[in-house]
């Protein structure tokens, strides 16, 4: 599932391409998707905007509109000058003044839908890249919570933005062990993990994101930060800062990567 670094290298791509321009039409190729665009129109609005909540890409537009894309799984969101000539995986096609965005959905599990943008506020926690986002927020966020660290991590009503992949990621930068109870971490380590989970997220942003099977930007282009990967998919191999073989183990249904000699 794409992730913060993901959607921003998205937004990003997208920003230029598309802001200032006019919705002139939207072709619908799946039910799902019409029935949250239903009592919606957003053709003939403009947008004026567009920016990043967590995993969420927001298309402003005028008249106090949001057109909200979550990409889950398997979306993609493509910015091109024709339009697709194959509709194989095409949820949703929409006509710019210059150009056509295109949302293609291969496990359909993808939100497409037109609402209030500031509902994703109630829903969704700190960014993790802005100055609210420092120890003393972490402090009072871990001091309740049992859960192993990783899991809090992703638990986006806390952080917005962090997956699977970065979880890892980041624990292995701050040498903290993914089964650890939130709590116990000391201010030392929080104050590490505040800055791996934001060194983190920049350095992949700066690297386009991370592609292992599906991501592509909106020129789809792959990203390459898989190739910075510290302990992600590497269960065996040698650690990059020890020599110790990566372990894996399974947290909530998903793989978990860590050096059990680095991470403590």
């Amino acid at each position: 599932m794409p992730e913060l670094p993901e959607v921003e290298t998205i937004v990003q791509g997208l920003k230029i391409a598309v802001t200032q321009q006019k919705i002139e039409q939207v072709k619908i190729y799946d039910p799902k998707v019409a029935k949250m665009l239903a009592g919606e129109d957003i053709t003939g609005r403009r947008i004026i905007n567009i920016r990043r909540r967590g995993k969420y890409i927001i298309f402003e537009l005028n008249k106090g509109l949001a057109l909200i894309v979550h990409l889950r799984m398997s979306g993609r969101l493509l910015y091109q000058q024709h339009e697709p000539q194959s509709n194989r995986w095409v949820r949703t096609v929409i006509k710019l003044d210059n150009g056509f965005l295109i949302f293609q959905d291969r496990r359909r599990l993808g939100v497409m839908e037109a609402s209030c943008f500031s509902d994703l506020n109630c829903r969704l926690g700190v960014e993790p890249l802005s100055p609210e986002f420092n120890s003393d927020y972490l402090v009072q966020k871990l001091a309740v919570s049992k859960r192993p660290i990783k899991v809090f991590l992703m638990d986006q009503t806390i952080i917005a933005g962090i997956g699977n992949i970065y979880a890892q990621e980041i624990l292995f930068a701050a040498g903290i062990h993914p089964q650890r109870q939130a709590v116990s971490l000391s201010n030392n380590e929080i104050e590490r993990l505040v800055e791996a989970i934001k060194n983190v997220l920049m350095l992949a942003i700066r690297h386009q994101g991370t592609t292992i099977s599906d991501f592509q930007n909106a020129d789809a282009i792959e990203g390459n930060f898989q190739n910075l990967l510290k302990v992600y998919g590497r269960e065996n191999e040698p650690c990059l800062v020890c020599q110790t073989p990566i372990k894996r183990i399974k947290q909530q249904g998903r793989s978990t990567y860590f050096c059990e000699r680095c991470q403590k």
